[in-house]
């Protein structure tokens, strides 16, 4: 019996375009926090002392839904595209009087009926990068699948809805991305606040990091140097960047600031929404004349503002 050919979609198939490879694999990758680790569970995901583990791959439980339980058990489907064909059907039915039973046997016309066995595909999760309150984590159906099968766009759309229904995201990459690839996938996503906005600023900082009394004081001391500067309005990242937070100058001249104690200040020159994709570990290697590295040392506030005004983008 041949299955129809199935169908993806426009989205799907604007992200296959982007591959590189033949071979690809359905994967998402999200900010997790740790309160919302426990939902997770179920595939692998562990909360312990405030950090996030990842356990070994497996196949989702059936609490998963639909196509957790198809993985599992397998499934048919009735294929009503199909004429109707005889079929014989048979049950047991009582004797008279109660002596037993017999075996009775009739033909009706019934859709033909396709079975499908259980794929027992694993879901792997891995935390590529620990964040203050959470972690940034790699889930992935671990079944490279080749394009130029006869049956990709099928396995395709199993893969992508079976993640979807366990970790509520599933995109293509190709199957031979590495880690740190997948590190770089998470959109950031910057809300922009207008001058004046600070308490803004910091209501988001207390409200989407775990965070203590002692990290708020040091953000609230930085915002306040920052405020007195000439500024355009407030960023406030989310997701991977949600501890961080800065002023911008323009378009191109932004200066970002972190939760932590101990992290430098940032001065970004242009192109600051791809340079804050990258690690503070690349920002370092790459000696970027466009960007500038503030160690928070005695005088650290004269610098910034020296940095800022004899900035070429505010000539």
């Amino acid at each position: 019996m041949t299955s129809p050919p199935a169908k993806l979609s426009k989205a799907i198939q604007r992200e296959l375009k982007v591959t590189h490879t033949s071979s690809v694999v359905v994967t998402a990758v999200k900010t997790i926090t740790v309160a919302e680790a426990a939902f997770f569970e179920r595939l692998g995901l562990r909360a312990e002392n405030g950090v996030i583990t990842s356990g070994e791959p497996a196949p989702p439980p059936r609490s998963c839904g639909l196509y957790a339980r198809r993985n599992l058990d397998g499934w048919q489907v009735k294929r009503k595209d199909l004429p109707k064909a005889d079929r014989e059907v048979s049950s047991w039915a009582p004797n008279w009087h109660n002596s037993g039973h017999h075996l009775v046997s009739w033909t009706m016309q019934a859709y033909p009926v396709e079975y499908y066995p259980a794929k027992m595909l694993s879901v792997s999760s891995t935390v590529l990068e620990t964040l203050v309150d959470g972690a940034i984590v790699r889930f992935r159906v671990d079944q490279p699948l080749n394009r130029n099968h006869a049956d990709f766009a099928q396995d395709l759309n199993f893969n992508l809805r079976l993640l979807r229904e366990c970790a509520g995201d599933a995109h293509v990459y190709d199957s031979d991305l590495s880690d740190d690839e997948y590190a770089c996938i998470q959109t950031v996503h910057w809300e922009m606040l207008p001058r004046g906005a600070a308490e803004r600023v910091m209501a988001r900082l207390a409200s989407s990091t775990a965070t203590d009394a002692k990290r708020l004081k040091v953000a609230s001391e930085r915002l306040y140097v920052l405020d007195r500067l000439d500024h355009d309005g407030f960023l406030v990242g989310t997701g991977r960047f949600a501890r961080y937070f800065g002023v911008r100058f323009g378009r191109d001249l932004v200066a970002l600031e972190n939760l932590e104690h101990g992290n430098a200040l940032y001065v970004f020159e242009e192109d600051w929404e791809s340079l804050t994709q990258l690690s503070r570990t690349e920002l370092i290697k790459r000696r970027d004349p466009g960007v500038h590295r503030v160690p928070h040392l005695p005088g650290w506030q004269s610098i910034i503002r020296k940095l800022v005004r004899d900035s070429p983008q505010r000539r």
